[in-house]
């Protein structure tokens, strides 16, 4: 799993970061850490290193091959953005909850 959480990071990481993600999500890094499940990845990973559920998001989108999942956690708007492929490696339960989504 990719995690995410400065400019500094992201910048890092965006050769390994789809364009169109990089760039709806190159403006938001000071108010969200990115999650980006690799193969191998599954929910109960996710949910230790978020420390939280995958429960409660606001929203779950597909764009350009990623379910992103994303989660408000405070007041002043900081959150998590769990971005997924929709691919048949990512971990099915994952899958089945954004399809329901």
């Amino acid at each position: 799993m990719l995690i995410l959480t400065s400019g500094e990071a992201l910048t890092y990481a965006r050769p390994l970061i789809p364009p169109s993600i990089f760039e709806r999500y190159a403006n938001l890094i000071d108010v969200a850490w990115l999650f980006f499940l690799q193969p191998g990845d599954r929910i109960d990973h996710l949910q230790t290193l978020r420390g939280r559920p995958f429960e409660g998001w606001e929203f779950i989108e597909l764009n350009d091959g990623w379910f992103e999942a994303v989660f408000v956690l405070s007041d002043d708007g900081f959150g998590h953005v769990i971005l997924i492929p929709d691919q048949p490696t990512t971990d099915p339960e994952l899958l089945a909850l954004c399809r329901a989504a």
